[in-house]
């Protein structure tokens, strides 16, 4: 199953915990998080990067699966050498 299948999975549990608002998704605490039934780390993990993703108004990017060129090569031109 693809990242973006999970991820629309545990914003699906989200819906059904009564979390249907971007604004309730981003201020769920961590204690909140692990009440949610049946939640493991991987879990945990895509509900912090759709906290961001909500933040960064790339909620559809997100669940897609695809991100800007920009945010693909950020690190690219840090100045080290490969």
């Amino acid at each position: 199953m693809g990242k973006n299948q999970k991820a629309i999975k545990v914003l699906q549990r989200l819906f059904d915990a009564g979390y249907g608002t971007e604004k309730e998704i981003v201020n769920m605490t961590m204690d909140e998080m692990l009440a949610l039934p049946g939640v493991n780390v991987a879990d945990l993990c895509i509900i912090s990067e759709l906290q961001k993703s909500i933040k960064a108004n790339k909620v559809i990017s997100y669940l897609s699966g695809k991100t800007e060129a920009t945010e693909e090569t950020k690190g690219a031109d840090y100045g080290g050498t490969t």
